[in-house]
C-alpha cells in the first residue's frame, strides 16, 4: 500500500518528535517532570492555535506574517476590557471580532488591490502592532502603564482543570473542527483547490476572492483566540506580546506539512508541527543554550521542509511521467496490433 506524501509528512513529524523527546529525557533531569509537560503542551497551543488559523492562508496559497501584530492588539484589547470587568464571554468575543477585522482588512486589500501577501501582511503587522500601542493604558505624561488584571472570570481562562490548561482543550477542540473544515467539506475542498491553482478554481467556480478573504479573517479570528487565553494566564498585557509569532506559525506549519505555495496541508500537521516546534524550544532551554539559536533552527527547518517538499514535488513528475509514458506505448501497441490484424 502506497502512502501519500501528506501522510509522509505527518509521520515523518511525528517520528522526530518521539526521537526528540526520547533524547531530552535521557540527557536531562527535567524534561519528563509533569510541570515540564504542562508548560510544553500550554506554550505549544499558544503557538498552535495560530498555526490553526495560518493553516488556512497557507493552503489557499497565501502567507500571513501580520499573526504577530493581531495578537499584541487583541490581547491589548483584551486586557483592558477585562480590567474594567466585562464578563469573560464578552471580553474574548470582542477580541475576536476585532482580530477577524484584522483578518479581512489584510484579505481585502490584497485580492482588491492585487498585492503580494507578504509584504502586505508585514506592512499591516506593523499597523496591528502600532494600534495596540493606541489602545493600551497610559500614564496622563503618555508613558505606557502596566495594568493587572484581576477579574477572576476572565482569569479562569489561564488556568488548568485536570492536568490540563484549558488553552490546551481550545487547541484540541480548534484543530480538530479545522481539520474537518478542510478535509472533508466543500469549503476545504475550495480552499485546497485555490492554492493549487487558482485560475482553474476560478474558471470552476469557486469564488477564489472571497475564498482567500475568508481565510485570512479565520486566521485573524484564530489570532485573537490565542491571545485571550495567553493574556489570562499571564495576567497582563504588553508590547512584546505576540513577537515574532508571524514567522512561528508558518515554521511550524511548513514542519507539519503545509506547503508553501498552497494546495497540501491540514491543520494535524500544524498541530504536530507546533509540538515539534515547541519541544526543541523547550529542549535548548534545557541545555541552557542561547535563545538566538531558537531563530537559527526555525530557519533551518523551514529550508529542509522546502527542500522536502521540492523533492517530493519532482519525484511525483518523474511518477506521472513515468505513467504517462507507459500509458502512451500501450496505446501506441494497441493501435499497431488492431492495424496488423485488419490487414
Amino acid at each position: 500500500m502506497k502512502i501519500s506524501q501528506k501522510i509522509t509528512r505527518k509521520l515523518i513529524t511525528l517520528a522526530l518528535i518521539v526521537i526528540l523527546s526520547a533524547i531530552f529525557a535521557a540527557t536531562t533531569s527535567s524534561f519528563l517532570k509533569l510541570i515540564n509537560i504542562q508548560e510544553i503542551l500550554r506554550v505549544a497551543a499558544y503557538t498552535g492555535i495560530i498555526c490553526v488559523g495560518v493553516s488556512f492562508v497557507l493552503i489557499s496559497g497565501g502567507i500571513d506574517l501580520s499573526s504577530g501584530g493581531i495578537i499584541c492588539f487583541t490581547g491589548i484589547i483584551c486586557c483592558r476590557l477585562a480590567v474594567l470587568g466585562l464578563p469573560w464571554p464578552l471580553v474574548v468575543l470582542a477580541a475576536v471580532v476585532v482580530g477577524a477585522a484584522c483578518g479581512f482588512l489584510n484579505g481585502w486589500l490584497i485580492t482588491r488591490f492585487y498585492l503580494n501577501d507578504f509584504i502586505t501582511t508585514l506592512a499591516t503587522g506593523f499597523v496591528f502592532s502600532g494600534f495596540g500601542l493606541l489602545a493600551i493604558a497610559k500614564e496622563p505624561s503618555g508613558t505606557v502603564m502596566s495594568q493587572t488584571i484581576r477579574n477572576r472570570g476572565f482569569l479562569m481562562l489561564g488556568k488548568h482543570v485536570g492536568g490540563f490548561y484549558y488553552i490546551v482543550i481550545a487547541w484540541v477542540v480548534l484543530t480538530l473542527i479545522a481539520w474537518f473544515v478542510q478535509t472533508r467539506t466543500r469549503y476545504g475542498l475550495h480552499t485546497c483547490a485555490t492554492g493549487s491553482n487558482a485560475k482553474s478554481s476560478e474558471m470552476s467556480g469557486v469564488n477564489v476572492r472571497r475564498m482567500k478573504v475568508m481565510n485570512f479573517t479565520i486566521c485573524g479570528a484564530c489570532c485573537a483566540i490565542g491571545a485571550a487565553f495567553t493574556v489570562a494566564y499571564q495576567q497582563t498585557a504588553y508590547l512584546s506580546l505576540g513577537s515574532g509569532m508571524g514567522f512561528d506559525a508558518v515554521a511550524a506549519c511548513v514542519v507539519g506539512g503545509v506547503m508553501l505555495g498552497g494546495g497540501k496541508g491540514d491543520a494535524i500537521g500544524a498541530f504536530l508541527g507546533a509540538v515539534f516546534m515547541t519541544i526543541v524550544t523547550n529542549g535548548m532551554r534545557k541545555y541552557g543554550l542561547d535563545t538566538s539559536w531558537q531563530y537559527v533552527f526555525e530557519g533551518a527547518v523551514i529550508l529542509i521542509a522546502i527542500m522536502s517538499d521540492a523533492g517530493f514535488a519532482v519525484v511525483s513528475a518523474r511518477r506521472l511521467k513515468a505513467i504517462s509514458e507507459k500509458n502512451a506505448n500501450e496505446e501506441a501497441l494497441m493501435e499497431a496490433q488492431k492495424g496488423g490484424g485488419a490487414q
